[in-house]
């Protein structure tokens, strides 16, 4: 057994090495949005100026209604390419947890996660049914014999849950609530504007 200095000493270097990795992956995910976003943002510029020049050749009502279809047009292309690149930079951190769980930092991550909760009473555990091979290692630094580990389908990105049944409460730390969060304040601070 670990004494209590040797453990959180474990302990402080998992989650440094974890605080890095993920660190990492958002400081290159954020590069990659800013230089598409760059691109795009060029690119619209130049198609816009040339539309507006051919377009202000032109006289009258039907000028304006052009103007404003186009640019509503260009609003609805606009939201489009933010949704892609929304959705194509959450699929690189999702490909990038896929290869992080397979590595032993995944598994000091969820020993970590564990210790931390302090899980002890009646107590579930889920993780994902593709995680259930450290169930085995999680039980060991868990308190309670009370507590069981179960498959649940609905964890595909990885982490775990916990439902304390004592106090009727569940305890999300799976990646998928993580990346779900990311993506909702993503889209509500307008991240691409």
């Amino acid at each position: 057994m670990f004494s209590d200095k040797k453990l959180q000493k474990f302990i402080s270097a998992v989650n440094e090495d974890v605080d890095e990795k993920i660190a990492a992956m958002l400081a290159e995910a954020e590069e990659e949005k800013s230089r598409i976003i760059s691109e795009a943002e060029t690119e619209a510029e130049l198609k816009a100026e040339k539309y507006f020049n051919e377009k202000s050749k032109k006289n009258g009502t039907g000028f304006v209604k052009e103007i404003s279809a186009a640019e509503l047009d260009m609003k609805r292309k606009i939201l489009i390419h933010r949704d892609k690149l929304s959705d194509s930079i959450f699929q690189q951190v999702k490909e990038r947890l896929a290869e992080y769980r397979k590595t032993n930092a995944y598994a000091d991550s969820l020993i970590k996660t564990l210790l931390l909760l302090n899980v002890n009473g009646s107590a579930e555990v889920r993780l994902s049914p593709d995680d259930m091979k450290y169930a085995d290692a999680l039980k060991k630094v868990v308190k309670s014999p009370d507590t069981v580990f179960c498959a649940d389908e609905s964890i595909k990105l990885g982490g775990l849950a916990v439902y304390c049944k004592d106090k009727g409460m569940i305890i999300d730390k799976t990646f998928d609530l993580a990346i779900e969060e990311q993506r909702q304040a993503f889209v509500a601070a307008n991240a691409f504007a």
